[in-house]
């Protein structure tokens, strides 16, 4: 029978246990996180109901074997909202087939549970194979996913395609590594990580895009010393274009031929922060701001940094990695301040992204590798190591349940209705559709209220026109309309690109309205018939991004075969 010494010996040195036992720590850490903050049932963050309505919509569409479904057209008093173009589905497609024998709160949860875990697994297996350590790789799997940043996205704000995003950046990075210094024929890591995170969530990519123009222009030694690895690169990159083409190119294509609230709204700079605002970020994790919904890197991934003050006369590659990770950290956390110039060229290019303190998101992950690091060059023996672990795994535990406190102090003020109507997971006026700012409605709605107050009816410009028995039946908005002479006919539809309208059958021209809705002109009487169609791009652009999906699938099983094969 072996020693506990003996036994601790053979897991730190066999991978295997290692990773099995990091893996049990990582599955236990998951379910303490949904105990402290509640299933989705019981708490719902600010932007809850607007994912999971689309959660929900993607699961009555899968039932009804609708697929790919633009267009939600059951929302805003049944005029539609194009929130599928906008926001991608891929990703939530297993936790949709879940909630088919399901419900949707459970597989919310679900989703919730096994992206985390994953998000653990591959920061993990990145961290792993960069810098050659399985105790840097458990610990800064560990900051990384239970990060206080990653917990805000999750349940303060439930902002699920950037919480979602976190899962999908170890990859990335991963498949970078492999670009500028590794086997660059393991390319499609990085396309394949980057197709996942434009699938999930689009502001997070233009941001992981400007992080790594930073890290390519720091390490552009090697690409230059060797240009394969430039080429690599590029292919990359327009494989990640052909596999997300059923998201990026329907959406350019709306983008295109409309105009959206979203453009006349606020930039950046609408969410920099005070230095009072980050200065609570540091030390989120243990104490928080009354009344605020507020948060940051946190105080864990503070401390873990400030370790590089006790590495001395060390210099290697790795090291220089992490320092420089930390860096851009620091210059991210900086530029979330309203000292930085947003409005100014070239900043105001990337506008869009509202809030920059969303580049916490990449400061959580430069800091956490930095600070696993600096844990794994300090302590040396096993003995050390596992005492600073279970310190870690303690850490995570506390500041997550503090975290949660917070959490649901700020759920219990939200529910004493300062923000009315939200708790209702109907969509309605009074919770604005759920839709957050309606960013994605015609420009020219002007605003929410106009729908409301239109109410369900079909607008004419002849006197002697008539309408009756407006019909709506899922998707389809049909009507009787009786002409005396040519009209144009505005229908309680919001305009998108892709609409379809007849006339007895009949192909009818669809427009937009000067007021942002369907307009059909007519000439004759009888029954108008409307729905979303679609487009060819949208066509075109699945059918591209199924067979990308496949060869890309194809070449990386030959590829790891292949491997396998040479390694024997």
């Amino acid at each position: 029978m072996k020693s506990p010494d003996n036994l601790i010996n053979n897991i730190l040195q066999n991978k295997k246990h290692q990773f099995w036992l990091f893996f049990a720590i990582l599955v236990f850490l998951t379910l303490f996180m949904m105990w402290c903050n509640g299933l989705s049932f019981s708490y719902q963050g600010y932007d809850f109901y607007f994912h999971y309505r689309r959660l929900d919509v993607l699961i009555d569409a899968l039932r009804q074997g609708i697929f790919p479904n633009y267009m939600d057209y059951s929302n805003v008093d049944g005029y539609g909202y194009f929130t599928k173009g906008f926001y991608c589905d891929v990703v939530l497609l297993p936790f949709a087939l879940i909630g088919l024998f399901t419900s949707t709160y459970i597989a919310y949860d679900a989703m919730i549970f096994t992206m985390t875990v994953l998000c653990g697994v591959f920061t993990y297996h990145a961290v792993r194979v960069i810098y050659k350590s399985s105790y840097a790789a458990s610990t800064g799997a560990i900051l990384y996913t239970f990060a206080i940043y990653r917990l805000y996205d999750v349940y303060q704000r439930a902002a699920l395609g950037e919480a979602l995003s976190f899962t999908f950046l170890p990859l990335i990075f991963l498949g970078l590594y492999h670009i500028i210094k590794g086997d660059y024929k393991k390319w499609y890591i990085l396309a394949a990580g980057y197709s996942l995170l434009i699938f999930t969530h689009v502001i997070s990519s233009v941001l992981m895009f400007v992080t790594l123009l930073i890290i390519l222009i720091i390490y552009y030694r090697p690409m230059i010393k060797e240009p394969e690895r430039t080429g690599y690169l590029f292919l990359a990159g327009a494989v990640t274009v052909a596999t997300t083409a059923y998201f990026i190119f329907p959406a350019v294509e709306q983008l295109t031929s409309n105009t959206f609230l979203y453009s006349g709204a606020g930039a950046a700079g609408y969410g920099k922060a005070g230095f009072d605002l980050v200065f609570w970020g540091l030390v989120s994790g243990i104490i928080y701001p009354d009344k605020a919904i507020w948060s940051g890197v946190g105080i864990m991934l503070i401390l873990v940094i400030s370790l590089r003050l006790f590495i001395k006369n060390k210099k290697s590659d790795a090291l220089k990695s992490v320092n420089i990770g930390v860096m851009i950290g620091i210059c991210f956390i900086v530029a979330s301040s309203r000292i930085f110039p947003w409005g100014t060229f070239p900043f105001s290019l990337i506008g869009f992204i509202q809030y920059p303190w969303r580049l916490y998101e990449f400061a959580s992950y430069f800091f956490a590798i930095a600070g696993a690091y600096y844990l794994a060059q300090l302590f040396v023996k096993n003995k050390f190591r596992i005492i600073v672990f279970a310190v870690i795994v303690v850490a995570t535990m506390v500041t997550a349940y503090i975290h949660s406190e917070n959490y649901k102090h700020l759920y219990s003020i939200k529910a004493l209705q300062i923000y009315p109507g939200d708790s209702d997971e109907n969509p309605a006026f009074g919770n604005r559709y759920h839709l957050i700012g309606g960013e994605y409605f015609p420009e020219r709605i002007l605003s929410i209220d106009y729908i409301y107050y239109r109410g369900e009816r079909v607008e004419f410009k002849n006197e002697d026109t008539q309408i009756s028995n407006l019909r709506r039946n899922k998707n389809v908005t049909s009507f009787d309309a009786e002409i005396h002479s040519p009209d144009s006919l505005s229908l309680p539809l919001l305009y998108y690109k892709g609409y379809h309208a007849t006339l007895n059958g009949v192909d009818l021209p669809v427009e937009q309205s000067p007021a942002g809705l369907v307009q059909v002109a007519v000439d004759k009487s009888g029954r108008v018939e409307a729905y979303y169609k679609g487009t060819m791009i949208q066509w075109l652009s699945f059918y591209i991004s199924i067979i990308s999906i496949l060869a890309l699938s194809i070449f990386i099983i030959r590829s790891k075969k292949k491997g396998h094969e040479t390694n024997r």
